[in-house]
């Protein structure tokens, strides 16, 4: 097997601009924030031992029908391909589990030597990391004010979700992987999104490098999805002061370790455990009831112990 690419970062944070400069490479196939690397493990679980074409044809089925993912209909549409079927098997016979089938899968879309996926949620990364252990993982960081603007320009989230969501993927940054932005180590590197925009190469080097990728291709990409760091920095001129001073207490003690320095907030102040309760039922509420399995697939139970810092 082969080492994956994984883009990492919260909602808001340049992930689409890194994920186009990537997906774009000629041997890249890499999924938009696509399910199926950590839901497809419990459907996995349940159709095992796959011993012949047959089964693996019963995976693809359950596959397609228990993980809904419109925004990478063309990975679940190769699960209904024959040569897609064959190849899978042949990638588990030779390393039987679920990474070998889902890297056949990925890289049958268009028939590449890599694959990777672009992924929002940074406490499912252990996860990833145990499945594809030479895989590399180009964390974004940004701005709390830059990220929590543009989430509820953009979705409507509430303050209190935004910033739960940034501090998660924040103290996860500092706590589990140990860097800060600009730092690299084994196959994690920590870069702050505005800086990467003026100058991506090392980044690019550092990621297609690493899962033995050409790096031949790295100035064409540039040049067809050149950054736009003004842009992300927007921020400063469009938030509300006191929106601004809100966000600041909140992320205050993270925002600083990551060297993003509050400019109306004297000190820290936590959210309380009511408003972070009341966020969470709002954003996870409706899809339990929409889809109870979702919580066991998506394992949310991680960002809820994460939210709440359980087990920290």
């Amino acid at each position: 097997m082969v080492g994956a690419l994984f883009v990492v970062g919260t909602s808001r944070s340049g992930t689409s601009w890194v994920f186009d400069l990537c997906a774009s490479h000629p041997q890249m196939s890499m999924g938009y924030e696509s399910k199926l690397p950590i839901e497809g493990i419990a459907v996995y679980r349940r159709h095992e031992p796959i011993v012949d074409r047959v089964g693996m044809g019963g995976l693809f089925a359950a596959l397609r029908a228990k993980i809904p993912d419109p925004s990478n209909q063309a990975f679940l549409d190769q699960l209904a391909r024959p040569e897609v079927i064959d190849r899978a098997l042949e990638a588990h016979t030779r390393a039987p589990g679920w990474s070998a089938i889902c890297e056949a899968i990925f890289c049958s879309l268009d028939d590449t030597t890599n694959w990777g996926n672009k992924t929002l949620r940074i406490e499912l990364t252990p996860s990833l990391d145990e499945l594809w252990p030479d895989s590399r993982f180009l964390v974004l960081t940004r701005d709390p004010r830059g990220v929590t603007a543009s989430q509820s320009s953009k979705f409507g989230h509430s303050l209190e979700h935004s910033v739960m969501y940034w501090n998660t993927h924040a103290r996860f940054v500092l706590d589990t992987i140990g860097l800060r932005p600009g730092e690299s180590r084994d196959n994690y590197r920590v870069e702050d999104v505005v800086e990467l925009a003026r100058d991506p190469r090392p980044a690019l080097e550092w990621a297609f490098g690493g899962v033995g990728m050409s790096l031949d291709p790295i100035a064409e990409l540039i040049s067809a999805h050149p950054g736009d760091p003004d842009r992300l920095d927007r921020w400063r001129s469009t938030l509300d002061p006191e929106r601004q001073s809100c966000i600041e207490e909140f992320c205050f003690d993270a925002m600083t370790e990551l060297g993003y320095r509050p400019e109306l907030a004297a000190r820290p102040k936590p959210i309380t455990f009511r408003r972070r309760a009341v966020a969470l039922v709002r954003e996870h509420g409706r899809e339990v009831m929409r889809d109870p399995g979702a919580i066991r697939r998506k394992q949310v139970g991680r960002r809820i112990r994460a939210a709440f810092g359980i087990g920290r």
